[in-house]
């Protein structure tokens, strides 16, 4: 029997300065988006959902949840990455650097090999609790790109800008063993 992990990335958000990372609210297409997901999953019978303990990550999926009568059991190490401890101008640069090196981080900050290793613990985690079935889990995109290059360094810091807001990746296991990496293209 295969095990069937169905890894959704967030969807859209609103950045406000007075958010917290872990409480930014989805933005209202965001919100569309996250109630279209019950039309993508509908004909899939969904065992368990994991979430990260970020409101956006929840909020993708609670319509999901919802409809399958399923409750949402939350997993620290799928949070987000941690920045740093103070706001950073440039983004995209920090973004790259980290990319171009796994190890940097800025101060009160993850590394990318930080976020990967915890990553891979939740992944586990999940993979040992389940024999077979479908899986959700919910997260983030940069949580989402290092597990996917740990599997295979194609996906970089190009293919992880790709990746939308929500998006869906199959994570398919056969014997425990990760047979086939699938996005699937659906927004």
């Amino acid at each position: 029997m295969n095990l069937n992990l169905y890894f959704i990335r967030h969807a859209e958000t609103i950045y406000r300065a007075e958010d917290e990372d872990f409480n930014r609210p989805l933005s209202a297409r965001g919100i569309e988006d996250a109630k279209e997901l019950v039309d993508i999953f509908k004909d899939i019978n969904i065992d368990k959902i994991y979430a990260s303990p970020y409101f956006r990550a929840i909020d993708t999926i609670k319509y999901i949840a919802k409809d399958k009568e399923l409750s949402i059991e939350l997993m620290d190490n799928l949070k987000e990455r941690k920045v740093a401890d103070h706001y950073i101008d440039d983004f995209f640069e920090y973004a790259n650097n980290q990319w171009n090196d796994f190890e940097y981080s800025l101060p009160g900050g993850e590394s990318l090999k930080e976020v990967q290793e915890r990553g891979l613990k939740a992944l586990n985690k999940i993979v040992n609790n389940h024999e077979a079935g479908n899986i959700i889990v919910a997260g983030h995109g940069t949580w989402l790109g290092v597990i996917l290059n740990y599997f295979d360094e194609s996906f970089d810091y190009q293919y992880w800008q790709t990746i939308k807001m929500p998006d869906i990746y199959l994570f398919k296991y056969f014997k425990k063993q990760l047979s086939l990496i699938n996005n699937i293209d659906c927004f």
